[in-house]
C-alpha cells in the first residue's frame, strides 16, 4: 500500500515545493529539459506519462512558442502545473488512443521516468504506439533510471516501491538501447546523455 498520497494530503501549500525537493534528490529536471532543447527544436510537443506536470512546467520555459500536451492515465494529470494553459493541454488518455487521434502530428515526444513503472511485457507496445504519433523525422526523448548496485539505486527502489506504491522494475540503458533499435530502426539513436546528479539517469535521443 502506498503511503505517499496520505502524506501529501496533509502538506497543503507545501506539497509542491516538497515534491520538487524530493524529485530533485534523484533528477535535475531543468538540466534534462535544457539538454532536450539543445538537441531538438520543436513546435508541437507531447509528454507521455506527464504525471502532475513537473516536466511540462519546464518545457513551457524552454519552448515558449510551442504547443505542449501532457497525457497520463492518472486522473490527477497536470494537477500541480502552476502556469497558464493557453499553450498547454493535459489529458487523461493512453498513448494508444492519443496515437489514433493524432497520428504523425508530434515533433517531439518525451517519456521521462515512466517505463520502469510499466510492466516489461508492455514496453514494446507502448513505444510502438508512441512511434505512431511522430511526424516523419520527429524525435523521441526517452529518459529512465538505470539499475545498478549502489545505495542511491536502492533508495530509489525503496521510495518508488513503498512511498509511491508502484511495482517498479528497472532496465539497463543497454536493454533500452536494443529495444529502441528494434522498434525505431538500427540507426535511430542520434545522441545519448547522463543527467545529474546521478549517472543512473540516462537519456536517449531517437529520430524516426
Amino acid at each position: 500500500m502506498a503511503i505517499g498520497p496520505t502524506i501529501r494530503h496533509f502538506l497543503g501549500p507545501l506539497e509542491k515545493p516538497i515534491s520538487d525537493f524530493y524529485r530533485g534528490i534523484f533528477i535535475d529536471l531543468t538540466t534534462l529539459v535544457n539538454q532536450v532543447k539543445v538537441w531538438v527544436p520543436a513546435s508541437n510537443i507531447l509528454e507521455l506519462g506527464c504525471g502532475e506536470g513537473a516536466v511540462v512546467e519546464r518545457l513551457v520555459s524552454a519552448y515558449p512558442n510551442a504547443q505542449i500536451t501532457g497525457i497520463d492515465i492518472n486522473p490527477n494529470v497536470g494537477r500541480m502545473f502552476p502556469g497558464e494553459l493557453e499553450c498547454v493541454t493535459f489529458k487523461q488518455q493512453t498513448i494508444k488512443n492519443f496515437a489514433v487521434e493524432n497520428n504523425s502530428s508530434i515533433d517531439l515526444l518525451i517519456i521521462s521516468d515512466v517505463m520502469h513503472h510499466i510492466p516489461w511485457e508492455l514496453h514494446e507496445e507502448i513505444l510502438s504506439d508512441a512511434r505512431e504519433t511522430l511526424k516523419p523525422g520527429g524525435y523521441l526523448v526517452l529518459k529512465d533510471w538505470e539499475r545498478n548496485v549502489s545505495l542511491i539505486h536502492l533508495l530509489c527502489y525503496l521510495l518508488d516501491r513503498y512511498i509511491a506504491g508502484d511495482h517498479v522494475r528497472y532496465k539497463t540503458a543497454n536493454e533500452f538501447r536494443e529495444l529502441l533499435k528494434r522498434i525505431y530502426g538500427i540507426k535511430c539513436i542520434k545522441a545519448e546523455a547522463r543527467i545529474r546528479p546521478w549517472s543512473n539517469n540516462f537519456v536517449f535521443l531517437v529520430q524516426l
